[in-house]
């Protein structure tokens, strides 16, 4: 095969469909642009693991709006499920805090930007300044499940996942952040989470790209644009680039056997971020 081809791949038919060659351009943009990805996929796998666990902690809610008696021991795993997505929350902006310090250290302006962004984030959502403060509560001073219910009626089954707020400030001065009063009652954290998550993922992730990985949208908008040009002919086929074909014959039978690379078709989505095109 002269050069690689453009191609559709539909992995539940085992099915393989060539568009188009790819152009020179095309072939030099991909070399590049694929080793950039690259670099910024292996950063950026703590928004994954982020994601993976926020996934996993949602899953186990649902599991539980199934009628039915039930074994395991919920507050338990609630309180691991926690814990686990706490600690890749904290280490998404710890070890993005300490990178852009040390890249932009003899930068007061751009130190001052990030110190004026955190605030910035913290303020526009209780929910991520409250778990900035939660997390230091949970690590340091007692389990993060304050309140764990499930009710089931012949109708319904609701849950809830809760923590006193007149508790958790008795027990832990650190609200510098959230400014956490008794006043605030019993906190919903199941609704919490998923802002926070969602803040995480947007926000903190956008304000990342912009000051890492800039070359991102470049990459996402050449990689999205042969995306769509499969999808036009082969909806909901990924995009793939065919390297090498091979034919052979058996008697009135011929098969096919392909080589073929997988580029990054959702740049974004595929770096567990969020991305509006």
């Amino acid at each position: 095969m002269s050069a690689p081809q453009l191609a559709a791949w539909d992995g539940t038919r085992n099915n393989l469909k060539e568009i188009r060659p790819l152009s020179d351009e095309e072939i030099k943009k991909d070399i590049v642009f694929r080793e950039q990805f690259s670099e910024a996929q292996n950063r950026l796998k703590l928004f994954q693991i982020l994601e993976l666990n926020y996934r996993e902690w949602t899953a186990h809610q649902r599991k539980l709006l199934t009628a039915g008696p039930r074994k395991e021991d919920d507050h338990l795993l609630f309180d691991r499920l926690m814990y686990n997505f706490l600690a890749s929350a904290y280490g998404v902006m710890a070890h993005f805090e300490v990178s852009y310090k040390q890249r932009y250290k003899k930068d007061p302006a751009k130190l001052a930007e990030y110190k004026s962004f955190l605030r910035q984030f913290c303020e526009t959502s209780w929910a991520s300044a409250f778990f900035m403060d939660f997390r230091n509560y949970a690590q340091h001073f007692a389990l993060p499940i304050g309140h764990c219910s499930r009710n089931e009626s012949t109708h319904s089954i609701k849950i809830s996942i809760t923590h006193n707020a007149a508790q958790l400030v008795n027990e832990y001065s650190g609200w510098k952040r959230s400014r956490l009063t008794a006043e605030h009652g019993d906190l919903d954290l199941i609704s919490l989470t998923e802002e926070y998550f969602q803040r995480l993922r947007i926000d903190y992730a956008a304000f990342v790209v912009k000051y890492f990985y800039p070359e991102l949208k470049e990459i996402d908008a050449f990689y999205w644009g042969l995306t769509q040009e499969v999808r036009e002919k082969f909806p909901g086929a990924r995009m793939v680039f065919l390297t090498e074909k091979e034919e052979k014959k058996d008697r009135a039978r011929i098969s096919f056997r392909w080589s073929f690379e997988q580029p990054p078709n959702c740049v974004f989505e595929e770096l567990g971020l969020s991305h509006a095109r």
